[in-house]
């Protein structure tokens, strides 16, 4: 099957319930109701199983603030972060050098930042919610933590170099979710593999919901593309276990209407 448009899917969910043809998914109130269920079933789908081509390179977000140097966001597109590089280049050199910065869990964090001395020239107090922690203003970050899954809060920075970290100093490798449009030309960012199983779920949903009748045989073959896609999703072989602090975030699939 190839990569399909909203459209495309719609007017074959639509055809397979015996409906009206339509010329795009917002011409009736059931079709508007197909490409919406398409929609929440794409979500479900990109949450329930990691489709590699989603896991790539990812920004963070500089608060600019100085008084959280080394605090960092997280968009609210991205589910999980597996590896984290900063530039730990120092004034006047040339040649970048990217450094492993490790997850730490928060209590580990907060025991190792709270045994700093406060008072030390190279120690900077910063306030989280209700408390406080001391980070080093010396040197670049070697270790980072979240209190609250939206913001990462890193154990230094390097004062002589940059004000705040720098976003354009980390190399992120983490878990996109992309956005869904609704709109008759677009298609789902999944691999080609993935269609019939999206299509098939969708069209099982839709006969329930709609037609208040189930349609076993798209149900079952959703099932049998679904074990399928398991046992065939990488198109590179890749060594799964390299995972130097992997952070899940968790973010929310629902996309409200």
């Amino acid at each position: 099957m190839p990569k399909l448009t909203l459209l495309d899917m719609t007017q074959r969910i639509l055809s397979s319930m015996d409906s009206d043809a339509v010329d795009s998914f917002s011409d009736t109130v059931e079709s508007e109701q197909v490409a919406y269920i398409i929609r929440d079933t794409y979500y479900d789908l990109i949450n329930n199983i990691e489709i590699p081509e989603h896991r790539k390179l990812v920004p963070l977000t500089a608060l600019a603030d100085t008084t959280k140097p080394s605090t960092m966001k997280v968009p609210e597109n991205i589910r999980r972060i597996d590896e984290v590089r900063y530039d730990t280049i120092l004034t006047g050199d040339s040649i970048k050098a990217y450094e492993v910065v490790s997850w730490v869990e928060p209590y580990q964090f907060l025991s190792d930042t709270l045994s700093r001395q406060s008072t030390d020239s190279t120690v900077v107090t910063v306030t989280v919610d209700n408390g406080k922690v001391f980070i080093y203003n010396n040197k670049a970050p070697t270790y980072y933590t979240s209190f609250d899954d939206e913001f990462l809060i890193f154990d230094s920075y390097d004062s002589a170099v940059d004000d705040t970290l720098q976003a354009s100093k980390f190399i992120v490798w983490g878990l996109e979710e992309p956005t869904f449009t609704m709109s008759n030309t677009f298609v789902p960012d999944i691999d080609v593999n993935l269609f019939p199983l999206l299509l098939n779920e969708s069209k099982s949903t839709a006969h329930v919901e709609l037609n208040q009748q189930a349609n076993p045989k798209a149900e079952q073959q959703a099932l049998r593309q679904k074990i399928r896609w398991q046992s065939d999703k990488h198109k590179v072989s890749e060594a799964r276990n390299n995972s130097y602090g992997r952070t899940d975030y968790g973010r929310s699939s629902r996309r409200k209407r």
